[in-house]
């Protein structure tokens, strides 16, 4: 959930849904069929996917296919035995879809066109996923268009993740020995292996966009803040999520809904190809005002780009602050460039000291639950009662794992660990079939859109966590969440330490 490309989905999805009346379980999982010991044991969460506490399934197959591929989680969804509408690439399902080679396309024609690139690296995305082999597919395409040459060495491994990205680009250099002077361009195909490829860039002394220009792929909120700007393709992420939500209900509507509908994508120049940045946010025309006028007026747009900043629009101060800027640095580009770095980087600051406000509150509630972590477990239940409310969460309820070998899945049966609800500070401990999600009295979590956290030890399962959706951002449940899951690993713990034997008042005082 701490995946801007996610996030911005869910949001989509939620609004969506929630105008209609409906609700939205959120489960908060990783890739089905992950090698990985740690990620699979988050995947675990998504057996409990139930008619019990949903009418359809809205599959993010863009994100959890990468290992399984769509056969498998295809498979996966409709075992389910409920109505299914995916986000991302499908066979037989009902889908909402991007066009992915017209936005590989948008890229790769400006990078040849506008600045004359001739060897362009290209980092690919995990193999079975159809939306990278779809982006690979057309990067092969536009070169053969325009009569480049495919040369197999600058065609490199990616997973979609920052690491991964700065990985292809140590292998680039140090593993199959292509010097800076071969390459003009790093296409990645998404935002995140974008970060991390300017990141070994610049470690390796490589100025971006001067030496190598870097590009990415979805547009997500950090690519307009990044050092240098990325220039990206721009998915419609919220709009996404809405089309696959109205898919769905239309499934469920009785509708027949098949193939997929397909949105398109928008090119976004910023400076790490080069370009001046370009953005959605429209100034007024004040060119005829008087002065006084002018000036209020200048004022008021300041404001309002500032508020937008903060609400969600990344950019729009900078960009309202350019004319103020080109006066300021008429000698030069670099003193505009720096301009606009301190704009972006002023407006990063303020939107953290709201992060940070948040992040120190919840580092006071990890310290209570410390110290009350070794005494009764109602006392837990206490605690989140008197905090959680601060972050607008009224009630949850944190479930631990009980060990049922009559079971045949992970999380068959759950027993609350602590929590509360909208009437109860301390409620039972009862014990529950996993797919109902919360035991029986939190009525008030069943009738609201909530995500449902993996709560995991490395590669053990331990329980979930069910928390209603807010307005927080995703990082901060996930931040919660292993929270939680500290605390259920030192229960866990605690159980397992024998307890001390009692000695008589004689023998306490010979010891």
């Amino acid at each position: 959930m701490n995946n801007a490309y996610e996030w911005d989905i869910w949001r989509g999805v939620r609004k969506a849904v929630e105008e209609r009346g409906g609700t939205v379980v959120c489960f908060a999982g990783s890739g089905l069929g992950d090698p990985d010991p740690e990620h699979r044991a988050r995947s675990t969460l998504f057996e409990l996917v139930h008619a019990w506490n949903a009418e359809a399934i809205l599959c993010l197959t863009s994100v959890i296919s990468p290992h399984a591929g769509i056969t498998g989680t295809e498979e996966w969804a409709l075992a389910r035995g409920l109505p299914v509408c995916s986000i991302g690439p499908a066979e037989r399902l009902p889908s909402v879809q991007i066009d992915d080679a017209a936005g590989i396309r948008q890229l790769m024609v400006h990078l040849i066109e506008h600045h004359g690139h001739r060897r362009m690296a290209f980092i690919k995305g995990a193999e079975l996923n159809q939306e990278a082999r779809q982006r690979l597919l057309a990067y092969e395409r536009i070169l053969a268009e325009h009569e480049l040459p495919l040369d197999s060495r600058l065609v490199l491994n990616g997973d979609f993740t920052t690491e991964s990205g700065s990985r292809a680009v140590r292998e680039l250099f140090d593993q199959r020995q292509v010097s800076i002077d071969e390459i003009d361009a790093v296409i990645a195909c998404n935002d995140y292996m974008a970060f991390g490829a300017v990141d070994e860039l610049v470690r390796r002394r490589i100025s971006v966009p001067e030496q190598v220009a870097v590009v990415g792929f979805d547009d997500i909120a950090p690519a307009r803040v990044h050092s240098p700007p990325l220039t990206t393709v721009r998915q419609p992420l919220e709009e996404l999520g809405r089309a696959g939500a109205l898919r769905l209900l239309e499934v469920l509507a009785g509708k027949k809904v098949e193939g997929a509908a397909t949105l398109g994508t928008e090119l976004v120049l910023r400076r790490s190809c080069g370009c001046v940045p370009t953005s959605r946010f429209v100034l007024p025309d004040l060119a005829d005002e008087g002065s006084a006028t002018f000036e209020s007026s200048s004022r008021a747009v300041l404001r309002n780009a500032l508020e937008a900043e903060l609400h969600g629009e990344p950019g729009a101060f900078a960009f309202a602050l350019e004319p103020i800027l080109r006066d300021v640095a008429a000698s030069g580009s670099t003193e505009f460039d720096a301009g606009r770095r301190f704009a972006d980087d002023f407006c990063s600051r303020m939107r953290l000291v709201g992060s940070d406000v948040v992040y120190e509150r919840l580092a006071r509630l990890a310290r209570v639950l410390h110290t009350k972590m070794f005494g009764p477990q109602a006392h837990l239940s206490t605690a989140l009662a008197e905090y959680l409310p601060g972050f607008d969460i009224d009630e949850c309820a944190v479930s631990e794992l009980v060990a049922d070998r009559t079971k045949t899945i992970p999380l068959g049966t759950l027993k609350l660990a602590f929590g509360f609800d909208a009437t109860t500070m301390q409620p039972q401990m009862a014990t529950y079939d996993g797919h109902e999600l919360v035991p029986p009295s939190f009525e008030g979590l069943r009738r609201r859109s909530v995500f449902v956290m993996p709560l995991t030890c490395g590669p053990q399962p331990l329980g979930i966590a069910v928390i209603p959706a807010g307005s927080l951002d995703g990082g901060f449940y996930e931040t919660l969440a292993e929270l939680f899951a500290t605390v259920l690993k030192v229960l866990e713990v605690r159980r397992g330490v024998p307890p001390e034997p009692r000695q008589s008042p004689a023998a306490r005082a010979r010891s």
